[in-house]
């Protein structure tokens, strides 16, 4: 969980480098509501949709998607498409098993 200058909070997932791979569309009021997101977001993953778009003439970024809400974005620009494809399908793969680390109480 990553808290924001404006007191909100929003996730991101992290490779095991650290490398931030993916992270939210939004931010959240508190803890539990972030918390609640990731949990939506990992019981549902398998009904949700990634797409591939343009972010620049020269560039790639992926999003996924429940219906006509994003629920999680891209952490960067891919300069081809095939890069944002492969990361879509790691991001895909590893949010279901993703710990909450950072997501205590004591941090809201």
């Amino acid at each position: 969980m990553r808290h924001r200058s404006d007191g909100r909070l929003s996730w991101r997932l992290l490779a095991t480098n650290n490398r931030d791979l993916g992270r939210a569309p939004a931010t959240y009021v508190d803890a539990e509501t972030c918390r609640d997101a990731v949990r939506w977001l990992q019981k549902n993953i398998d009904d949700l949709r990634v797409s591939i778009h343009r972010a620049s003439p020269s560039s790639w970024s992926w999003r996924i998607a429940a219906g006509d809400d994003v629920v999680a974005l891209s952490s960067r620009d891919y300069q081809r498409r095939i890069q944002a494809e492969q990361a879509a399908s790691i991001v895909v793969e590893l949010i279901p098993d993703a710990e909450l680390a950072g997501m205590d109480q004591s941090r809201r």
